[in-house]
């Protein structure tokens, strides 16, 4: 071979091989699990929509001679699944993502499930006696004001960025992220 031959050839050819290269029966194997993975997710998916469906079913019908009954397991399915759905976009995002975006999805994450939190603490504060309902609806008000502060408001989210640069750096790198197993590590 001749030096041109050599240069234009590719480094395995030149005897040079990658290290990140796997030999093709274990890519296969990777490809293999890959899918038995996503077709794991797809099963756990369904089955989980038909135990929410059958749920919802079997809980309407109990509650069809009652219109409030009916209404609130139906508004909270519904809105579970939009705040499912929302979290699901939210989830896809990049960090690349506009940050308008992010911002609404956050606001509707926030709105969903003030809704179920407040239509929950309205069943539950219905049955307590009058001090307890009042102590429902401050925990309630409390859980809401701070979501609204960490997911509206909140416009200082250095620590998120440095979560999501830690997390960019690691799988940059190939390296698995070290948790913190004691409290002394804390200090």
């Amino acid at each position: 071979m001749d030096k041109a031959t050599i240069a234009a050839a590719p480094p395995a050819a030149a005897g040079v091989v990658d290290p990140r290269a796997q030999p093709p029966d274990q890519e296969a194997a990777g490809q293999a699990a890959a899918r038995l993975r996503c077709a794991c997710g797809a099963c756990l998916r369904a089955a989980t929509l038909l135990l929410v469906g059958y749920s919802f079913a079997v809980t309407a019908w109990r509650s069809r001679h009652e219109p409030r009954d009916l209404a609130f397991v139906t508004g909270s399915c519904a809105l579970l699944a939009a705040l499912l759905a929302c979290l699901r976009r939210a989830e896809s995002l990049t960090p690349a993502s506009p940050a308008g975006e992010r911002r609404r999805l956050q606001a509707s994450v926030w709105a969903l499930s003030t809704a179920l939190s407040c239509a929950f603490a309205y069943r539950v504060a219905a049955v307590m006696p009058p001090v307890l309902a009042a102590l429902v609806w401050c925990m309630t008000a409390s859980v809401v004001l701070t979501g609204f502060f960490m997911l509206v408001l909140c416009k200082d989210q250095q620590q998120y960025q440095a979560v999501d640069n830690v997390v960019c750096d690691a799988a940059r790198e190939g390296e698995p992220l070290d948790k913190i197993s004691t409290a002394d590590e804390l200090v």
